[in-house]
Formats: C-alpha cells, structure tokens, sequence
C-alpha cells in the first residue's frame, strides 16, 4: 500500500491527521487527467439530478459536462464540445428528450455517439420510442447505479473499438 495523492498539489486530509491511514491502490481506478477521461453528457432539467449523476460519473473517473435541456445540449455539440456519450432524461422543457434524440442522431457527426435515455417514463410505449429514435440503452427511474454505470463502460467500449 502507498498514499495516492487524489487532490492535486495539495496534500491528503487524512496525511496530516492520521498517519496511520493507507490507501489500497488495488481498489482504486487508475488516475487519469482530464484531457484522458472519457467525456459525459448528463442532460436534465431537474439541478438535483444533474448534480447527483454528475457526483456518480465522477466518482467513477468520468468527466462530466450538463445541460439543462435538449436544446441547451445540441447547443453545446454544435459548439464543439468533444463528448462520448450522453445520458438524457425525456420530460424537459425547450427541447424534450425525444427531440433531442432525433435531432441529435439525425447529425451524422453525432450518430455514432450512445445515448442512454434515463427518465421516470418506465412504459413500453416511451421505451420503444426511443430506440426507435436512436437510443442505445433505457434506464427507468430509480434506477441502480452500478448497473447504469457498467452499461456506459461497455458502450464506450464498443464506440472505442468501432472507431478504431
């Protein structure tokens, strides 16, 4: 075990008070800059959401960027922000989720980029929709973390090994 400095320049907050206290690097994601980590999209309305996603991707060594709406989300591709996958609720004012997904799989820049739609709608017809419109996968609210997050890790897998 050795002491991984998770904070940048500055030192550990458990260093100083504790001396004792060891990380056990085996457990731990490897440390990545930004300009390595894979790029999030989360697209909600709800801040509450947002910033709760935004913790999780995090935590699992994601970059996060949001958006407030469906348009406030194309706004910012088409303003060139490097993204690899987006998470998009349905129920969002401007542009909804469906409108997004449309306009957004309708970009052939944008095509190959996995949208996962994450919204309290659990129906079949909103389901089917959606893939229809391009979704790559469908999470219901409340939905279970660990499986969202390993869903995202296989689909930039795979968008990793396609675009190579």
């Amino acid at each position: 075990m050795r002491w991984i400095d998770v904070y940048g320049s500055k030192p550990h907050p458990l260093a100083s008070s504790n001396p004792l206290v060891e990380v056990n690097l085996k457990h731990l994601p490897q440390a990545t800059t930004d300009q390595t980590k894979t790029t999030v999209m989360v697209v909600d309305d709800s801040i509450n959401v947002r910033r709760f996603l935004a913790l999780t991707l995090e935590k699992a060594g994601y970059r996060v960027e949001q958006a407030k709406d469906g348009q406030d989300a194309l706004e910012k591709f088409q303003a060139g922000l490097p993204i690899q996958t987006v998470v998009c609720d349905i129920e969002m004012p401007r542009l909804d989720g469906f409108g997004f997904l449309a306009q957004f799989k309708s970009n052939p820049g944008f095509k190959h980029i996995p949208v996962v739609m994450l919204t309290s709608r659990s129906g079949d017809k909103h389901r089917q929709l959606a893939m229809n419109l391009g979704a790559t996968a469908y999470f219901s609210k409340p939905f279970r973390e660990q499986e969202l997050l390993q869903t995202l890790a296989r689909l930039i897998e795979s968008q990793l090994l396609t675009t190579v």
